[in-house]
């Protein structure tokens, strides 16, 4: 890069990198720099798909994607990617602090999510409520798009993530693709109905589609929703263009009061 940078607080961790708020010496811009870190065996594969991710970024400018500012090799065993700062932190912090996300803003951010897949539907990610980020405007930005899968495998899920997050076709080592993606939604969208994560071994038992969280009351619409997300088959889940246009995406949802739902719930 050809500005000087200032690193500053620790802001994530991940297996392979740290994530760190900085700052632009020249303009007083912020922004995150994610250092990845090359030690042990693994050394040619980090630096590989460093590189491929910052060759997709670059093409990628979307408003629900964080946005890809730069990359720095400092040396031989660091690299180091800017990326656009979302300081509202990730809907896993917001179900963590506040439990219960509000309806309309679970629809919101379902929507905004399935928008920015669209853009990255032709590459299959790692979705979580831990990579998609929130603004202190309520605009939802997917992080950490591509380079785990490029790291671990098309399978690597098995060995790390919680056992609700792993799409039937992964445990059937069938790999990975787009469609797993709308699986994920589906969780996510769980956890925020429910107000906490997902800790369930059912699907490691049973292959089959999470169960609706103890507590939570569906609508027939959600419910559909949810149907869709959770299709075993993965051919048969929509994309997620055709998801977006769900009704229940569409729905308002009203208070006792008759007032729209409160942005973030309890």
């Amino acid at each position: 890069m050809s500005f000087k940078w200032v690193r500053g607080e620790l802001i994530g961790t991940g297996a392979c990198s740290r994530v760190y708020l900085a700052l632009n010496a020249t303009t007083g811009e912020m922004f995150a720099a994610k250092q990845l870190t090359v030690v042990g065996e693994i050394d040619s594969r980090q630096i590989q798909a460093a590189y491929a991710v910052k060759a997709e970024n670059e093409t990628l400018d979307h408003p629900n994607l964080v946005q890809f500012i730069g990359f720095e090799e400092t040396d031989l065993s660091e690299h180091v990617s800017f990326m656009e700062y979302v300081p509202g932190g990730s809907i896993a912090g917001i179900i963590l602090k506040h439990g219960k996300i509000g309806e309309e803003s679970t629809k919101s951010f379902a929507s905004q999510i399935l928008t920015g897949l669209g853009c990255l539907h032709s590459k299959g990610i790692d979705l979580r409520a831990d990579n998609i980020l929130v603004e202190m405007t309520g605009v939802c930005k997917i992080s950490h798009f591509g380079i785990s899968k490029r790291l671990n495998g098309a399978n690597s899920d098995q060995g790390g993530a919680r056992a609700s997050w792993l799409v039937p076709e992964i445990l059937r080592n069938e790999g990975q693709d787009p469609k797993s993606d709308i699986w994920s939604v589906g969780c996510v969208v769980l956890e925020m109905w429910a107000g906490s994560r997902a800790t369930s071994n059912v699907e490691i038992a049973t292959m089959f589609e999470p169960p609706v969280p103890d507590g939570v009351v569906l609508t027939p619409l959600a419910d559909g929703f949810r149907n869709k997300c959770f299709a075993i088959n993965p051919e048969e889940r929509p994309t997620a263009a055709e998801l977006r246009s769900h009704p229940y995406l569409a729905q308002t949802v009203m208070d006792p009061q008759g007032h729209r739902d409160t942005p973030i719930g309890t």
